[in-house]
Protein backbone atom coordinates (compact mmCIF):
# COMPACT_ATOMS: atom_id res chain seq x y z
CA UNK A 1 0.00 0.00 0.00
CA UNK A 2 1.13 3.24 -0.86
CA UNK A 3 -0.62 6.29 0.28
CA UNK A 4 0.42 9.72 -1.70
CA UNK A 5 -0.64 13.28 0.05
CA UNK A 6 -0.61 15.47 -3.13
CA UNK A 7 -0.68 18.28 -2.15
CA UNK A 8 2.02 18.42 0.37
CA UNK A 9 4.05 15.76 -2.35
CA UNK A 10 4.90 13.34 0.56
CA UNK A 11 4.06 10.06 1.71
CA UNK A 12 1.67 9.47 4.36
CA UNK A 13 1.87 6.40 6.88
CA UNK A 14 -2.21 6.36 8.64
CA UNK A 15 -5.27 7.39 6.48
CA UNK A 16 -8.28 7.62 8.30
CA UNK A 17 -11.19 7.69 5.54
CA UNK A 18 -14.61 8.80 6.52
CA UNK A 19 -17.48 7.98 3.81
CA UNK A 20 -21.05 8.52 3.28
CA UNK A 21 -23.05 5.24 2.19
CA UNK A 22 -23.06 6.53 -1.03
CA UNK A 23 -19.04 7.44 -1.55
CA UNK A 24 -18.61 4.21 -0.24
CA UNK A 25 -20.73 2.10 -2.49
CA UNK A 26 -18.78 3.85 -4.95
CA UNK A 27 -15.73 3.50 -4.22
CA UNK A 28 -16.54 -0.54 -3.87
CA UNK A 29 -17.96 -0.32 -7.48
CA UNK A 30 -14.75 1.22 -8.64
CA UNK A 31 -12.59 -1.17 -6.58
CA UNK A 32 -14.58 -3.95 -8.35
CA UNK A 33 -13.66 -2.63 -11.57
CA UNK A 34 -10.35 -2.58 -11.31
CA UNK A 35 -10.26 -6.26 -9.84
CA UNK A 36 -11.32 -7.88 -12.65
CA UNK A 37 -7.93 -7.42 -14.45
CA UNK A 38 -5.71 -5.78 -12.19
CA UNK A 39 -3.13 -5.88 -14.37
CA UNK A 40 -4.63 -2.76 -16.75
CA UNK A 41 -3.35 0.28 -16.34
CA UNK A 42 -6.61 1.83 -15.21
CA UNK A 43 -7.23 3.94 -12.16
CA UNK A 44 -10.41 6.19 -10.72
CA UNK A 45 -11.64 8.63 -8.41
CA UNK A 46 -14.30 8.80 -6.16
CA UNK A 47 -15.41 12.58 -5.68
CA UNK A 48 -17.22 13.64 -1.98
CA UNK A 49 -20.57 14.82 -2.28
CA UNK A 50 -20.50 17.57 -0.08
CA UNK A 51 -17.13 19.51 -1.36
CA UNK A 52 -14.01 18.96 -3.56
CA UNK A 53 -12.49 16.64 -1.59
CA UNK A 54 -11.14 13.71 -3.80
CA UNK A 55 -10.05 10.30 -3.79
CA UNK A 56 -7.64 8.47 -6.51
CA UNK A 57 -7.29 4.94 -6.31
CA UNK A 58 -5.11 2.26 -8.86
CA UNK A 59 -4.02 -1.34 -7.87
CA UNK A 60 -0.02 -1.97 -8.05
CA UNK A 61 1.13 -5.33 -8.69
CA UNK A 62 4.62 -6.63 -9.12
CA UNK A 63 4.42 -6.57 -12.77
CA UNK A 64 3.67 -2.79 -12.01
CA UNK A 65 6.12 -1.90 -10.00
CA UNK A 66 8.48 -3.81 -12.22
CA UNK A 67 8.82 -0.55 -14.47
CA UNK A 68 7.26 2.71 -12.74
CA UNK A 69 8.29 4.94 -15.61
CA UNK A 70 4.89 5.74 -16.56
CA UNK A 71 4.34 6.79 -13.38
CA UNK A 72 4.86 11.26 -12.44
CA UNK A 73 7.92 11.63 -10.13
CA UNK A 74 6.20 12.13 -7.20
CA UNK A 75 4.42 9.24 -7.47
CA UNK A 76 7.74 7.20 -8.31
CA UNK A 77 9.37 7.85 -5.39
CA UNK A 78 6.47 6.95 -3.31
CA UNK A 79 6.12 3.58 -5.34
CA UNK A 80 10.01 2.76 -4.55
CA UNK A 81 9.41 3.05 -0.72
CA UNK A 82 8.94 -0.76 1.00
Amino acid sequence: MRLLDVENKSSLWNLQLYLTEKEAKELHSELEKLLKDPEANEHFHVFSEDSGREISCSIITPTKLSDISTYSKLEQEILKEK
